[in-house]
C-alpha cells in the first residue's frame, strides 16, 4: 500500500466518522436513553466532537465538508440520504488505526451494524499495515447517545466515550 493510497483512505475515513445527529432537549427524564436523545436535538455531530482531542486525532471533517460529503456513503456502506449528520475525527497522516465516527443515520438504517462493519473494515487493513494498532482496534468500542451512533478507536475510548455522554447530559 502506498503513502498516498494511505492517506487517502485516512481521509475518506475520516470523513465517515464525523456522521452524528440531533435530538431534543427534556429536563424531566435526565437519565433515560430518552432523555439523551431529547438533549442532542441541540448539537451536531461536529459540536460532539469540538472538544475532543488527541495526538493521533489531528483530523476532522463533517456533514457539509465537501470531502465528508463525497466519502461518507463509502465509509459507512450505506446511501449519503441516509445519513443525516455526521462528524469524524481520525489521523490526518494514516499511521493511526484512531478514529472517532458520530452519524445520526435515517431510522430505517441499522448504524450500530454500519460502524461494527467499518470496524471490522479497519481492523482488516491495520492487520496487515501496522499490525501493532490491531489491540486499540479490539478495544473499540461502539454505542448510541443522543441518537448518535458512535465509533471509538482509540487508546483513550474510555475518556472520550465519557466526554461524548456527558456533552449530552
Amino acid at each position: 500500500m502506498t503513502k498516498k493510497t494511505i492517506k487517502t483512505a485516512a481521509v475518506i475515513f475520516a470523513a465517515m466518522l464525523m456522521m452524528c445527529g440531533c435530538s431534543a432537549n427534556n429536563k424531566a427524564k435526565e437519565d433515560s436513553p430518552a432523555a439523551n436523545t431529547e438533549k442532542a436535538a441541540d448539537i451536531t455531530a461536529e459540536e460532539m466532537l469540538a472538544d475532543i482531542s488527541s495526538e493521533n486525532l489531528d483530523g476532522r471533517i463533517s456533514k457539509g465538508d465537501g470531502l465528508y460529503d463525497k466519502n461518507a456513503a463509502n465509509f459507512y456502506g450505506t446511501g449519503f440520504a441516509n445519513i443525516i449528520d455526521g462528524a469524524i475525527l481520525y489521523n490526518d497522516n494514516g499511521g493511526y488505526a484512531d478514529e472517532v465516527s458520530a452519524v445520526k443515520f435515517d431510522e430505517s438504517v441499522d448504524g450500530q451494524e454500519l460502524l461494527k462493519d467499518r470496524l471490522e473494515s479497519r481492523t482488516a487493513s491495520f492487520r496487515d499495515y501496522r499490525p501493532e494498532e490491531v489491540g486499540k482496534l479490539e478495544k473499540a468500542k461502539i454505542f448510541n447517545a443522543g441518537g448518535f451512533d458512535v465509533l471509538i478507536i482509540s487508546d483513550d475510548a474510555d475518556s472520550i466515550e465519557k466526554q461524548i455522554k456527558d456533552k449530552l447530559s
